[in-house]
């Protein structure tokens, strides 16, 4: 139930950048900032995002809900394992001899 609620917002999230992204190429084709050969291409841009940020975490719920509960415990650790190793270690300070 609540993936159903996640994925209602999620596309009415999607949807809503996706009207104010062409919303500003209308708005910068008006005022002479984009060219009119270069409007389609950026609609054409923006309308690919928009598919993909639709249907990426609908894939997602998906296979998550497909995996058992161990698999999903082992793809966490794997998450925190390549988080832990990927993040900038310090760097112990030298001390100056006196």
């Amino acid at each position: 139930m609540s993936a159903s609620n996640f994925m209602q917002a999620w596309v009415a999230l999607t949807g809503s950048l996706a009207i104010i992204a062409i919303i500003l190429t209308a708005i910068g084709l008006m005022l002479g900032v984009v060219k009119p050969a270069d409007a389609g291409r950026h609609l054409g841009a923006i309308l690919g995002v928009v598919i993909v940020l639709m249907f990426f975490p609908g894939v997602l719920v998906s296979v998550w809900s497909g995996l058992s509960f161990w698999q999903q415990i082992a793809l966490i650790a794997i998450g925190i394992g390549v988080f832990s190793w990927l993040r900038p270690r310090r760097q112990p300070r030298k001390r100056e001899r006196q």
